[in-house]
């Protein structure tokens, strides 16, 4: 266990990750092609709580695990970073959750596929049954794999504790789950199909995606990010709104740049700075974790990112 001054509380979705890079540029179906295959630990909750812990937070993780020898090995790595587990489920029910990623020759994302079914072991029941973390956290961070009735029971209790809650949607297809709980938020942090799925319209240029990112203010969240990948950001407070463009780095892998900012973010606020200076401090994270071929950089720390601010 380690000791910082925060104590996050962080819920969500923890697995196996595979991530697939062809080796040549045409790929021929119904046939074995020749590729690199990386075998990590992700999901979008534990790369939250792993970039928390190398920035120094105290991070106690509830997630849903198989009781299989991927679930015996990821809790172990979760201890391993000093991530408390206490809370987490070992389900006899279902599966370690998996994910596989197939990138194209460039290394952008083709098509991907998830079996996140054991997340569902997270139930308002077992919120319940450990709400003493809530009264201890210092903030709450989640992702959309919690199912719509615990997400209802989380928001009731963060309301009760006045705790601060920052969400990342996850994907477009669950974004939605976020929707009747985004007065409640502090921050969320949108990619641009997860900003139109909470928005509910279109998002066309520069103006519309300011005019999201202004909306999701609107609807009560406090710091709205709207993030572009290679073209930056967009975010918003009820005060101020802007565009920032990214860092410019030599991308070696783009997988989990959105949860080390997301992370980055919440830590900031956390710092008591500013929504801009807790933006540009995520998007340092991010530029950070594109350079590094692991889903969370082992070399983040806020020393690394603050240099990378002042540079």
């Amino acid at each position: 266990m380690s000791y910082g001054e925060h104590r996050v509380l962080v819920m969500g979705a923890a697995g196996l990750d595979m991530k697939v890079q062809p080796r040549t540029e045409v790929i021929e179906s119904a046939r074995s092609n020749p590729a690199r295959i990386w075998r990590g630990w992700g999901g979008v909750a534990r790369n939250i709580a792993e970039n928390l812990v190398r920035l120094g937070a105290d991070v106690q993780l509830i997630t849903a695990v198989g009781d299989d020898n991927w679930g015996a090995e990821l809790l172990q790595h979760l201890d391993d970073l000093n991530i408390e587990t206490e809370a987490v489920v070992v389900s006899p029910h279902a599966s370690t959750a998996s994910y596989v990623g197939v990138h194209h020759a460039d290394k952008k994302l083709w098509v991907a596929f998830d079996d996140m079914e054991v997340i569902q072991e997270i139930t308002p029941a077992h919120l319940e049954r450990w709400r003493y973390l809530f009264h201890d956290a210092d903030m709450i961070c989640i992702d959309a794999n919690l199912s719509p009735a615990t997400l209802e029971d989380l928001f009731e209790i963060a309301q009760e504790y006045e705790i601060p809650v920052c969400g990342d949607p996850t994907a477009a297809l669950l974004a939605h789950r976020f929707h009747p709980h985004l007065n409640q938020m502090m921050a969320v942090t949108p990619d641009m199909d997860e900003a139109m799925a909470l928005v509910g319209e279109e998002l066309l240029g520069d103006e519309g995606i300011s005019y999201g990112a202004r909306r999701l203010v609107n609807f009560g969240v406090e710091l709205a990010i709207i993030t572009l990948g290679a073209e930056g950001l967009y975010y918003a407070t009820s005060d101020e709104n802007g565009r920032l463009p990214a860092f410019p780095v030599d991308v070696v892998d783009p997988t989990g740049a959105g949860d080390a900012l997301t992370a980055a973010v919440a830590y900031g606020l956390l710092e008591n700075i500013s929504p801009e200076e807790a933006v540009r401090l995520g998007m340092a994270a991010a530029a950070q974790t594109i350079t590094c071929p692991a889903t969370v950089c082992p070399d983040l720390d806020l020393e690394t990112l603050y240099e990378r601010l002042t540079a």
